[in-house]
């Protein structure tokens, strides 16, 4: 599946794609590769608001930092919730790799353990922090590890122009690590970003939804302020995570190496 992520997602998105692919183009591999080639963007930082909302409509709001910065190599990424007093200092390190047959590294920190674990492959559907986002979402998809159709080539998303693609995890590590059997993403022809997905959870027979709205142009860079995911079971909503984001700055000198470590994971804010 496409990135998904919780503080990097509008971060990815928000650098242009390292192929420009004709609106017109047919090609799901080529697009989807494009799509999954876009750079994290260096020294990146952000906050937002999180708002968790259960079957029965009740909410519980949170506030996270992020910060991303691009290596030789891969991308690494920094996660730590502000707010409330119940989450705070928990965090999440993720490293991922350009190279598509070495595996993405996870650390959660979780105050009250006082240490951080690795994320094992296995562990990787699983749910973060109680969201509708996975540890599997919040990191690259390696194109060679998935196939991809071209469902439609030409969808309208809220008025915009885009390709309905549907993609399937063909390796074992990539079925594991997701936990989906297939996943649908609508992507902007004009913007080559994803503007809503659809992915067949196995575990439950659920159907998880993501939308990416509000997008705002940074120089070249569309970003999404606005992610919204639900998950389903039949027709009856399961849970639902929003994600606004409140702040999101490019090329911030205080983004250096040393904050990407497990030594400052576990120090919180």
């Amino acid at each position: 599946m496409i990135r998904a992520t919780l503080a990097t997602l509008a971060l990815a998105l928000a650098l242009p794609a390292a192929a420009q692919i004709a609106p017109d183009s047919t090609d799901a591999d080529a697009i989807m590769k494009a799509v999954e080639s876009r750079g994290e963007g260096d020294r990146v930082t952000g906050r937002l608001a999180m708002t968790l909302i259960d079957k029965s409509g009740r909410q519980r709001q949170r506030v996270v930092r992020s910060w991303a910065m691009e290596f030789d190599g891969g991308s690494k990424q920094l996660m730590i919730f502000e707010s409330p007093a119940d989450v705070a200092n928990t965090g999440l390190l993720s490293v991922d790799y350009d190279e598509g047959g070495k595996d993405d590294d996870q650390w959660l920190y979780l105050p009250s353990l006082h240490k951080s674990t690795r994320i094992s492959s296995g562990e990787k559907s699983g749910s973060f922090m109680g969201t509708d986002l996975s540890f599997a979402d919040m990191t690259r998809a390696d194109p060679a590890h998935y196939a991809y159709t071209m469902v439609d080539p030409a969808v309208k998303v809220d008025g915009e122009d885009a390709w309905l693609i549907e993609s399937r995890p063909t390796t074992d590590r990539a079925k594991e690590e997701t936990g989906y059997l297939k996943t649908h993403i609508w992507v902007s022809k004009s913007k080559l970003v994803p503007l809503q997905v659809k992915a067949w959870i196995i575990k439950g027979k659920r159907l998880k939804y993501i939308k990416f709205e509000d997008f705002e142009k940074m120089g070249e860079a569309w970003v999404p302020k606005k992610i919204s995911a639900r998950t389903v079971k039949g027709k009856t909503p399961q849970s639902t995570t929003v994600l606004q984001f409140t702040e999101i700055a490019h090329d911030d000198p205080s983004v250096k190496p040393e904050l990407f470590t497990q030594r400052r994971l576990e120090q919180g804010i």
